[in-house]
């Protein structure tokens, strides 16, 4: 995945989290929310890697 959209993908969910701990939604949510933050850190951190053992 490119990493501009990944950037882009993890700002927009983390400001989503953020609004729900804000909006104090239930656990569960919050919880899947924050599962899905992770992924795409996850994500963009494995491509640096990546990236970097190219070089």
């Amino acid at each position: 995945m490119n990493k501009y959209v990944l950037a882009l993908l993890i700002d927009k969910n983390r400001k989503k989290l953020d609004k729900m701990i804000e909006e104090e939604k239930t656990y569960e949510e919050i919880l899947k929310q924050s599962k899905k933050l992770d992924k795409y850190i996850y994500l963009n951190l494995k491509n640096q890697i990546e990236e970097k053992n190219k070089t």
